[in-house]
């Protein structure tokens, strides 16, 4: 880091910016304004400087969150606002550089319950796509196209409020992360978890929610992280599903950021050599064995999207105890009294071993694992002046 330094530039937005999101690999961003515009910003290989792509009028109110979709299925910008719309945008590369016309909105989505969108996030699970979003009076809702090769039309997989609506005067801090990685971690599998669930964490008031799927693509509640004594203003999951279990942070208005570890009950007994089954589907793919497997759980996958065209499914019983459903522990691993002010935001590096966090006192926090398993400040940033 001292040998490359950070590269500082004006965002030239017109007001605040809101949201930064990066794609997949890290050579395009998206920056999201109180301006109501969403600027994509492009690196160049050879000079790491970043220039503007295309910047338009998204949304006719603050732009307050943006991201990515996974590469496999081509890049596309998911954006909300405070007009109570969540929007995504395919790029059309016929159109000039830096025209306003660049990107176009194939799809756009108004919120069922008057209040506005607080927090989107993708799935990518090879080239099928999911979408999750919050408003703020706690609605969530989990989206899938009703073709994946075809991001303009989608439909609802599972909405409900999660919470009991919050006063118009109550702070509110709904965020949400997916877990990225194509398959969960193995002793979770192994006990039975379905390999194809999808995994999603919520923040809800001073709690975090993680919801994942059965085999029937039902979302149960897996666990719940506890211990913030204020409002979670933030939650990330980490990659790393071969470490053995999920790994979870979330910033708090306490002035904390708590990292979690998410075990799965009785793994010191699974089979080391289902283990080391597990782990080859994790680096080379499905065997042959597996493929049937796969092939088995697609045509599933196609019966299950036809009774979902049906409409909404909610939740399932948490009773039922449904095929491919285990509960799992919550373990508060570390708690870092990070910022002079409230951390705000947070993510992970791609590997999963870096902590990246911002606050009220205006600095750029990394942290990192030590040797001894301790989190250890590995740099800070005043974002005030230059690095």
């Amino acid at each position: 880091m001292a040998s490359t330094g950070f590269h500082r530039f004006s965002h030239g937005h017109q007001d605040l910016v809101l949201a930064v999101a990066y794609n997949s690999y890290g050579t395009r961003m998206a920056t999201a304004s109180s301006d109501h515009r969403v600027k994509v910003w492009d690196r160049n290989d050879k000079t790491g400087q970043w220039s503007v792509t295309d910047v338009w009028l998204a949304h006719s109110a603050e732009v307050t969150d943006v991201k990515w979709t996974g590469p496999f299925v081509g890049e596309y910008v998911g954006s909300i606002g405070e007009d109570g719309l969540a929007k995504i945008w395919a790029e059309d590369v016929n159109q000039t550089v830096n025209s306003g016309r660049r990107f176009k909105c194939i799809y756009q989505q108004v919120t069922a319950t008057g209040a506005p969108y607080m927090s989107l996030d993708f799935k990518n699970l090879g080239t099928e796509t999911y979408l999750a979003v919050i408003t703020r009076d706690g609605y969530l809702s989990v989206c899938e196209p009703e073709d994946y090769d075809d991001l303009s039309s989608w439909r609802v997989l599972w909405s409900d409020y999660l919470v009991k609506t919050p006063s118009r005067t109550e702070e509110t801090g709904f965020r949400l992360s997916w877990h990225k990685e194509k398959i969960p971690a193995w002793p979770a599998v192994l006990a039975g978890l379905d390999k194809k669930s999808l995994s999603l964490a919520v923040a809800t008031g001073s709690n975090v929610q993680v919801f994942r799927t059965d085999k029937n693509r039902k979302f149960y509640i897996a666990a719940t992280l506890e211990g913030a004594k204020g409002l979670v203003r933030d939650v990330a999951w980490a990659n790393g599903s071969m470490r053995g279990f999920d790994l979870l942070a979330t910033a708090s208005k306490d002035g904390y950021i708590r990292i979690y570890e998410l075990h799965t009950p009785g793994a010191a007994s699974l089979s080391t050599s289902s283990h080391a089954r597990t782990s080859d589907d994790h680096k080379n793919g499905a065997s042959s064995s597996s493929q049937s497997h796969l092939q088995s759980a697609q045509l599933t996958r196609s019966m299950i999207t036809k009774k979902l065209a049906s409409g909404p499914q909610g939740l399932r019983d948490d009773g039922t105890g449904a095929h491919g459903a285990i509960r799992q522990d919550a373990k508060l691993a570390f708690e870092l009294d990070v910022h002079s002010g409230a951390p705000w935001r947070i993510n992970w590096s791609y590997m999963g071993d870096i902590l990246v966090s911002t606050g009220d006192d205006g600095t750029i926090r990394l942290w990192r694992k030590s040797v001894d398993g301790r989190w250890l400040e590995a740099a800070e940033i005043d974002a005030s002046k230059d690095s």
